[in-house]
């Protein structure tokens, strides 16, 4: 006997793509469950959005709760290298659209968007993670293990995978290929800045090239209540140099460069300092039969 699928679309992964597809599919009639490996909230990076990125917040039904959360304003991005500064304002623009985004700490933005795709109907297992993907007639059956228990099947006519850089369908469809591009690290945390409200724009992402290393790369993202994201990208050949200890390692790097010395002299840090490394990569494909990677999964 033919199995019918029990879901329209099944979404891996709770985030961002993962929430806002869910909910658009939701919002066209279609039965829709999405799998979260993680329990929200969590840390992740990525915390500077586009002005475009409104545009599908708002069909997703989330702007208004988006604009209630109080996340700091952005009108742009600013450049610095040495001495060097340019920025750039999303409001000079040739285009219509949102002239201004948000720059969010994904820990409560993501869950925010997962919790409004659920106010609309959205079902959303957390601690779900999807161990395997086979296509069957009339769409593809997943297996899935909760927490510590057994493994299980589930189907549906349609799979998005929306994991992220956990990149789930091309690991388990082997659609990865080698990046050209060299294999980075970066470092990242949160810290409490002690810097003067002139000290910078807070209202841009702050983008810093080294001053002597052209391929080492810095940002700063100003949250409300003197909060930011700071971090550092760099090969593993230029990590070598400095301190084991991920804290130590960073601060290293940034007393190197002029700019955040000054702003985050005082600063503090509670906060972890996490490392990812070798995130870059590509797939051969983007889309298959019963299945279509979104998002970070998809580059």
């Amino acid at each position: 006997m033919k199995r019918t699928p029990v879901y329209d679309v099944i979404v891996i992964g709770a985030g961002p793509s993962g929430s806002i597809a869910a909910a658009l599919l939701n919002r066209r009639g279609w039965r829709v469950l999405v799998l979260e490996a993680q329990q929200f909230p969590r840390f992740v990076i990525g915390e500077s959005l586009l002005a475009h990125c409104l545009d599908f917040i708002e069909e997703a039904g989330m702007l208004e709760a988006v604009q209630r959360a109080g996340y700091q304003f952005k009108d742009g991005a600013a450049f610095v290298r040495g001495p060097e500064y340019s920025d750039i304002n999303f409001a000079d623009q040739f285009t219509r659209g949102y002239g201004h985004a948000y720059q969010v700490d994904r820990a409560s933005f993501d869950k925010l968007l997962a919790d409004e795709a659920a106010k609309q109907g959205v079902e959303i297992r957390y601690r779900h993670r999807v161990l395997g993907f086979e296509p069957v007639d009339g769409g593809a059956r997943l297996t899935v293990q909760a927490s510590d228990a057994e493994p299980f099947t589930i189907d549906a006519r349609f799979v998005l995978d929306a994991s992220g850089f956990g990149r789930t369908l091309a690991k388990l469809l082997d659609l990865e290929v080698p990046s050209e591009q060299p294999v980075r690290i970066a470092l990242a945390t949160h810290v409490t800045d002690a810097a003067t409200e002139d000290a910078f724009d807070r209202a841009k992402v702050q983008v810093i090239v080294h001053p002597k290393h052209s391929q080492v790369w810095y940002w700063l993202i100003p949250f409300p209540n003197h909060r930011c994201s700071i971090g550092c990208i760099a090969t593993p050949d230029f990590h070598a140099h400095y301190p084991a200890d991920l804290t130590a390692r960073l601060q290293a790097m940034i007393a190197e460069e002029p700019f955040l010395s000054r702003i985050l002299v005082d600063a503090d840090w509670r906060s972890p300092v996490r490392q990812i490394a070798g995130y870059t990569a590509h797939v051969r494909a983007m889309h298959g039969p019963s299945f279509a990677l979104l998002g970070n999964a998809a580059e």
